[in-house]
């Protein structure tokens, strides 16, 4: 099979996934009313409230009735599927904005701290499990094991508080908080400077709890790739050992690492929910915390509709990529 047919076959399981997500998505935050009969209305309003107010209020935000029937659920699911096809992901329950305004507010953040992360993390990973693996079975390649498997063990959420007690309490160099100073600076170049003041402490803690995982992956493939016997040919040959680790073994061995590196972008979209929780950080993971405390479906529905559609893409661009770089991949 060529690469265009396995993309279409790929694209047609990604819908069918899609739509599999939709209904997912639908029943698992409407499941306290399915199984609890929780009222969803008794959170957005009081006792004292006229009930014709209550009564527009459910309208306006497309909440079946209390005692609603299998028909009314029937018509909202219909209606939900509708909105979540046309991007009308109506109004927040807790805010009382647009959905898509209150995503859009914090994906630039998000944006700002994830994309940033993520890539120190893969950039450090690879150096480091290169560093290893060329010290195989050595002191170094045990210690840098250690330290990667250790701080890949830390909770992220603990790593942060310590990163804030000791750089924001202790020795006051980082801000304690929050994405920028506020008001936040009108000058481009200042509040540039500012945002990456309050991004270094949740950017340091993201890159030191993350790169473990493509070190060890990174060290693990050259180490395979090291013991092939094309590799033992050119150092027979008396190729320098540091040009047979850099043009042979790095280059064979980054290629399993394609389609990590690019899910992991995929994930760029869902944010950090407790680095940014932890660090007041604006964004989409402290955003999808919030809307969950607070029972806002509209809101966590619209966000797992996003997460989803990033993640579906970024496995499908992650196949094709591998098969672009690899000639030696066979579809089927």
């Amino acid at each position: 099979m060529g690469l265009r047919k396995f993309l279409i076959k790929r694209l047609i399981i990604a819908v069918a996934l899609f739509f599999v997500i939709l209904i997912f998505n639908f029943f698992i935050f409407r499941l306290p009313i399915f199984v609890l009969g929780m009222n969803p209305m008794s959170l957005y309003t009081t006792p004292q409230m006229d009930p014709l107010t209550i009564e527009s209020l459910r309208i306006l935000y497309g909440i079946p009735p209390a005692d609603a029937t299998w028909v009314d659920w029937f018509n909202h699911f219909i209606i939900y599927m509708q909105n979540m096809l046309t991007l009308e992901f109506g109004e927040s329950f807790s805010t009382h904005a647009p959905v898509v305004d209150e995503i859009m507010a914090r994906i630039p953040n998000t944006l700002y701290l994830m994309v940033t992360s993520t890539i120190l993390a893969i950039a450090l990973g690879i150096v480091v499990g290169v560093i290893a693996a060329s010290r195989h079975g050595g002191k170094l390649d045990t210690a840098l094991i250690t330290i990667s498997l250790s701080l890949n063990s830390f909770p992220v959420f603990w790593l942060g508080m310590m990163m804030l007690l000791f750089f924001a309490f202790y020795f006051p160099i980082f801000p304690l908080g929050h994405s920028t100073s506020w008001p936040p600076p009108t000058n481009p170049i200042i509040y540039f400077l500012d945002i990456s003041w309050h991004m270094f402490l949740p950017v340091l803690t993201l890159t030191l709890a993350f790169f473990g995982g493509y070190m060890l992956l990174m060290r693990n493939m050259l180490v395979e790739v090291l013991t092939e016997d094309y590799i033992l040919t050119a150092k027979a040959k008396g190729i320098p050992e540091r040009q047979v680790l850099f043009n042979h073994g790095i280059r064979n061995a980054f290629l399993p690492l394609i389609t990590v590196i690019t899910i992991s972008f995929g994930y760029v979209i869902s944010g950090a929910t407790l680095t940014e929780t932890v660090f007041a950080w604006f964004g989409m993971g402290r955003l999808l915390f919030e809307s969950l405390t607070r029972y806002d479906w509209p809101l966590s529905q619209a966000i797992f509709w996003l997460i989803a559609v990033s993640i579906i893409a970024a496995n499908i661009l992650a196949d094709v990529l591998y098969g672009i770089l690899d000639p030696r991949i066979k579809y089927s």
